[in-house]
């Protein structure tokens, strides 16, 4: 099942910030940090789920977008690229370094945006998601489900 690096599943104030992040950081600064995961299908979350790769069954990244009103992805990776290869490699300093330097600047930019995720035992440096005052706070411009 192939991974999704599109955003048209993402709530409309997540696009938003995923073009702010292009231009205004990874663009602008050079920065090595590319799009990993948008939305995830049930079935993808199942795999994950199985493999033990995630233990979220209700993750941020899911998306319903035939629901009424629409299960909008609020979470979206950014991971470490260097032209040739992705890299979650946090024991090395210069890809840490680019992480917490990348994480720092959409905060920056992106009040909306909480980063490394919640509840997980591990931080997770790749992970933005969509804070969930801003949605419902927004309910009646974009009407979603939120969790």
């Amino acid at each position: 099942m192939k991974i999704d690096k599109t955003t048209g599943m993402l709530h409309p104030i997540l696009i938003k910030s995923v073009k702010k992040i292009q231009t205004d950081i990874i663009d602008s600064y050079n920065i090595p940090m590319r799009i990993f995961e948008t939305g995830r299908d049930h079935e993808r979350q199942q795999i994950l789920l199985s493999k033990g790769k995630t233990k979220d069954v209700l993750s941020k990244h899911l998306y319903d977008l035939e629901n009424d009103p629409p299960l909008y992805a609020t979470a979206i990776d950014y991971t470490y690229y260097d032209g040739k290869r992705w890299s979650w490699n946090l024991r090395d300093s210069t890809i840490m370094a680019w992480y917490a330097l990348f994480g720092n600047l959409v905060l920056d930019i992106c009040p909306e945006l909480q980063w490394q995720g919640t509840c997980r035992k591990s931080i997770n440096y790749t992970h933005f998601e969509l804070r969930n005052n801003i949605m419902i706070n927004n309910l009646d411009i974009y009407p979603c489900v939120t969790s």
